[in-house]
């Protein structure tokens, strides 16, 4: 059975290795293209006459435990808090914006940052408002302009800001000071069941360093001021938001922005201001829309408006494989009789998404859509990411032939939504949290909080399609009962109600998901069963999680383990092992995978049962496709740090082998071949059903089919016959009947191509003959 399994991968692996290869020369992948072989840091944004950058150089000072328990130590008065007495301490540099872990500093708790900075006068005016933003600080927040008391924030994806005009100094230096606070979860029995901090995968996870079982697994912290920050200017008031909602007609001909502005005027009496909006193509050539002008008085603090704008003939926004990913910019100046108070610039795009709750399918512009996703989480710490490494990956994820990427129990950074956007890749989000979770009051309203920042931050993206709440709620996980003695079965579930009912109103144009539940994540042939399972009629129509873990190449071992820990034969080595995520248990005992007697065969052995498992699943769910089937999600894209885990391409972004079955595998127009055995012995006939999956809006008529059947590098059969394919549709073709009459191992190759002759797809399958019968379920 071992020696099959091994020598069936083996052979598999060399071609999906030569196919590997191929895809990499096409990406130009290699260590001049990779942004990953040579990371550093984004150059400063710079400066204008209405933004100041306060990235660059900083100072930290991490407290004690002692220290922050001192009561006095940050007095509370009326609201407001007084900074310590900072005279005997000695300060660090650091970079900003990045997390702490990254440049080098292993911290968790409070840390207090300060920058000394000098404001240009243009900044400044005696009308300006002047917003001192943060766009992201893990976990919490609390800040101080040369003495003063600003306010705090808790979150680590939300941006948020003060308004400062008349605290800075005009002619001497200003000082910012901020309380950075990233606790760990308390150490206690059951803790990661009872999480009190809304950071997802970044607090508690099976891929984070340490995992999510051992007493490690909090280690290397995500604290710190990870995103920009900096100083905005206006005149008189400052444009806070606009939000962008499209709305298309039933054929898509005419489409309207419902536009909304939020709007912060500072001045004591009303005001009369002129909105100028106007529609201009972004990506694609076209004519700039026409000024829409309207007049409106503002009142101090805080206003609102609501706009709708008309769009005659649409270009409308498509994933890439079924149109443009077209997009428009609105563009918002606001004026008095007499000058630019303030401007502001929006990319959007005119799409409709929707989930038919009755037929269970997706619908794009009106048009039903099947998901080829992926499971996503690009890096641990958020400030490693650039626009490069995330256009990097979303260039891999477009080559593996994935249409809709779900971002795993986290929120990433702005760069990769803006890359979806421009790339036509669908967004599944996911809401940060992760398991288990405290059940409180106060606990629940900072939920609902967070949640209704999420969908504000990332709302005029049109990639994003989709938000879930909760991934692997207690109240939903029994599995749960055999980690935790405090497992309660009802534990989240009002959490969870109160989320979803708090948020389903907060987006109407999007579908909302309450939690994405075990039932959607069957992990046959890893956590149980074998992966033929897979075969079996499912009735669920979302899938979310599967796949099998898999070691990177062995260059990229060398670069997690000394020589001595590569091949483990020990406790201590096993344990670094599974710091960096890998399952024994799960890998040797369930998926029976062999360790082999060298390294080489140990990553190999893994690997290609990776890529078979991932191509088997994704395939037999593609032959349900809509019957029940309208998407699925292999879990996990990339790995998120230097370890072992689920990612097809590792953490240096070098693909495994399951890319390539991947790609195959999720190929718009799929030739599948139906199996559940991989031996047959001599005198057994061999029947491979073929299947025809079409996810393309179009249809294929008098396409050529042909059937190859290869023993020893040697076509020994070969059949063609024509065939009509039509538009997003699954069909069984036909089955393969043959009766080898040789020993060894064969190759059976379905290739489609167009009337004209011209290559559309194909797809592979190596089978075994043997002397004697063998089990259907030896692998």
């Amino acid at each position: 059975m071992v020696d099959g399994f091994t020598r069936k991968l083996t052979h598999c692996g060399q071609r999906i290795a030569i196919a590997l290869v191929t895809i990499l020369v096409v990406l130009g992948i290699n260590f001049q293209s990779n942004p990953w072989v040579d990371a550093h840091f984004m150059p400063d944004m710079g400066e204008s006459s209405n933004h100041f950058s306060l990235n660059g150089t900083w100072r930290i000072w991490p407290e004690t435990i002692e220290q922050q328990n001192r009561p006095s130590h940050v007095a509370a008065t009326n609201n407001t808090k007084v900074l310590p007495d900072f005279s005997n301490i000695t300060w660090q540099d650091i970079y900003v914006p990045a997390n702490w872990y990254l440049q080098g500093h292993d911290l968790h708790d409070v840390v207090w940052y300060q920058r000394i900075f000098e404001v240009p006068q243009s900044l400044i005016n005696e009308n300006n408002v002047v917003k001192l933003v943060f766009e992201g600080i893990d976990y919490e927040a609390d800040v101080w302009l040369n003495g003063h008391y600003l306010g705090s924030h808790q979150g680590y994806f939300e941006p948020f800001d003060f308004r400062v005009n008349q605290l800075l100094n005009r002619d001497s230096s200003n000082i910012l000071t901020v309380r950075v606070n990233s606790p760990l979860e308390e150490q206690d029995q059951d803790w990661s069941l009872h999480k009190r901090f809304i950071k997802g995968i970044f607090a508690h996870h099976d891929t984070r360093p340490g995992g999510a079982w051992t007493k490690r697994g909090q280690e290397k912290n995500t604290g710190g001021i990870w995103a920009p920050v900096y100083l905005q200017s206006s005149n008189t008031l400052a444009i806070d938001n606009i939000q962008v909602t499209p709305k298309l007609n039933h054929d898509g001909s005419h489409a309207t922005a419902d536009v909304v502005v939020e709007l912060d005027y500072q001045d004591t009496e009303s005001q009369e201001i002129t909105l100028d909006f106007q529609l201009v193509p972004e990506n694609f050539l076209g004519d700039a829309g026409e000024h829409v002008r309207i007049q409106q008085r503002i009142h101090p603090d805080n206003n609102s408006f609501r706009i709708h704008l008309e769009q005659n003939s649409p270009k409308l926004w498509w994933s890439w494989e079924h149109g443009d990913p077209n997009l428009y910019r609105l563009k918002l100046k606001i004026t008095d009789s007499t000058q630019l108070l303030d401007q502001h610039e929006t990319v959007f795009g005119f799409r409709s998404v929707e989930w038919d709750h009755k037929q269970q399918i997706w619908k794009l512009n009106n048009k039903r859509l099947f998901l080829r996703g992926t499971n996503y989480i690009a890096s641990q710490w958020l400030s490693e990411m650039t626009a490069d490494k995330y256009l990097f990956d979303i260039g891999l994820m477009k080559k593996a032939n994935i249409n809709a990427v779900r971002v795993h129990a986290h929120i990433t950074g702005q760069e990769f939504y803006e890359g979806c956007d421009r790339n036509g890749l669908l967004v599944w989000q996911d809401f940060p949290l992760q398991w288990g979770y405290v059940d409180d009051s106060r606990f629940r309203e900072e939920a609902i909080r967070q949640g209704k920042a999420m969908i504000q931050t990332l709302y005029n993206h049109p990639s994003i399609f989709a938000w879930s709440l909760h991934n692997e709620p207690p109240w939903d996980a029994d599995w749960m009962q055999y980690k935790y003695k405090t497992y309660d079965p009802q534990q989240n579930y009002q959490l969870d109600q109160a989320l979803f009912n708090g948020l389903k109103g907060y987006d109407p144009s999007r579908y909302l998901h309450q939690a994405s539940l075990t039932s959607e994540h069957p992990w046959w042939g890893w956590y149980s069963n074998t992966f033929e399972k897979y075969a079996e009629p499912t009735e669920e129509p979302l899938i979310t999680e599967f796949g099998a873990q898999a070691l990177p190449d062995i260059n990229v071992l060398r670069r997690i383990f000394s020589e001595d820990e590569l091949w483990p034969d020990n406790k201590s080595d096993w344990a670094k092992w599974e710091y960096h995520n890998f399952q024994q248990h799960e890998t040797f005992n369930l998926a029976q995978v062999p360790m082999g007697k060298t390294l080489n065969e140990f990553v190999n052995n893994t690997q290609q049962y990776q890529a078979v498992v991932n191509q088997f699943a994704s395939e037999a769910y593609r032959r349900q496709k809509y019957q029940p089937v309208s998407g699925i999600f292999q879990f996990m894209f990339t790995e998120n740090w230097p370890s072992i885990n689920w990612g097809i391409v590792d953490y240096w972004r070098t693909p495994k082998p399951a890319f390539e079955a991947l790609r195959r595998a999720y190929q718009p127009l799929l030739p599948s071949i139906e199996w559940t055995q991989q031996r047959w012995h001599l005198g057994e006939k061999v029947n491979l059903p073929v299947w025809l999956i079409n996810d393309l809006w179009e249809d294929f008529p008098n396409a050529q089919i042909t059937f190859s059947l290869s023993h020893q590098n040697k076509v020994i059969d070969s059949r063609q016959f024509t065939h009509n394919i039509p538009a997003d549709s699954r069909q069984r073709l036909s089955v393969a009947n043959y009766a080898p009459t040789q020993l060894g191992e064969y190759e059976f190759i379905v290739t489609l191509r167009d009337h004209h002759g011209d290559f559309l797809a194909d797809n592979l399958f190596l089978f075994q003959i043997d002397p004697t019968a063998a089990s259907n379920t030896d692998r």
